[in-house]
């Protein structure tokens, strides 16, 4: 009888290697489509922030939800944050109020995405230049534990005698103004520009404060609300590694370089943007030609403005 030959040491090899380079071929593969399906998961989550928002407004008499609400300062003086003067934020208004539920403080929630880095991006103040840290979270309610405006470190706080019993995990950066420390005029009115503002500012030297305020919208579609980031406002510096940015692009784009982030928009629909795309804010020290591109793409495609078209008048 005879015996069956075995496999020779080269064929051995040879197995070995074509195993190899499947596994090679297969791996980037995999990581792909496990990195689609994280990004399709966090579009889901603004999905459905973005049908909370819009039920909020509904359910509000056309009002939006403040980025957060913050107690009246002294007569005369305008609001500069500090202990004691917590701020509820927008994401625990719509769980306490019951329009998008949440658990405490956990990372599998609609207002965390599988994607964030596990950073606290707002604790120190600034994001600055660490390109982390737009990509990662901070927590609603919260007080800031020195008098100041953003650059005071933060800490959260729950507000038993305003509802707010649980602290939020956010990893989304809301489209508002943040007015905190100062108190020109013009930074009051500024609230009006985007699609909410804080509510509570004030009185300025006209004895005005900043209140809840309606949307007005000139297009809903382009009109960006939430984002994959952190905190809200710096409108002006929204590309991918702009100093002090707070919009994160933690899902692959057309390329390792490129990033994209996803985004809600005022009807409720979602859709990526590319990192060298997202729309930004006119600033003082925009030269002309600065001035124009702005301009130009924040009346052609998604805008962060109510109405672009008086915000570049």
């Amino acid at each position: 009888m005879s015996r069956r030959p075995g496999f020779t040491l080269i064929e051995l090899l040879v197995v070995v290697a074509i195993i190899a380079l499947l596994v090679s071929i297969l791996l980037p593969a995999l990581g792909h489509a496990r990195a689609q399906g994280s990004a399709a998961k966090c579009k889901a989550n603004l999905h459905h922030i973005g049908i909370g928002l819009v039920a909020y407004n509904t359910e509000n008499n056309e009002f939006n939800v403040p980025s957060y609400n913050m107690p009246p300062a002294a007569s005369g003086d305008n609001y500069s944050g500090g202990p004691g003067k917590p701020l509820d934020g927008w994401a625990a208004i719509l769980d306490r109020d019951g329009v998008v539920p949440s658990r405490e403080r956990h990372t599998n929630t609609i207002f965390y995405c599988s994607k964030t880095v596990d950073v606290e991006g707002m604790k120190d103040g600034q994001t600055g230049t660490d390109p982390q840290k737009p990509r990662g979270w901070v927590d609603w309610p919260l007080e800031m534990t020195e008098v100041g405006g953003d650059s005071a470190p933060k800490v959260a706080v729950a507000i038993p005698e305003r509802g707010f019993n649980k602290i939020i995990r956010v990893s989304y950066w809301i489209n508002a103004y943040n007015p905190i420390g100062n108190s020109r005029p013009s930074d009051i009115e500024g609230s009006d520009l985007y699609y909410t503002g804080s509510v509570g500012l004030g009185p300025d030297a006209y004895g005005r404060y900043i209140r809840l305020r309606q949307l007005h919208a000139k297009d809903p579609a382009r009109l960006v609300v939430v984002s994959d980031g952190i905190y809200m406002g710096r409108q002006a510096v929204t590309r991918l590694g702009d100093k002090n940015s707070r919009v994160g692009y933690r899902h692959p784009g057309l390329n390792t370089l490129s990033g994209m982030a996803n985004v809600a928009f005022a009807d409720g629909h979602v859709q990526p943007i590319l990192g060298d795309r997202f729309p930004q804010a006119r600033h003082s020290s925009d030269t002309a030609e600065i001035f124009k591109q702005k301009k130009l793409e924040n009346l052609s495609g998604p805008t962060v403005y109510e109405d672009p078209v008086a915000a570049f008048e």
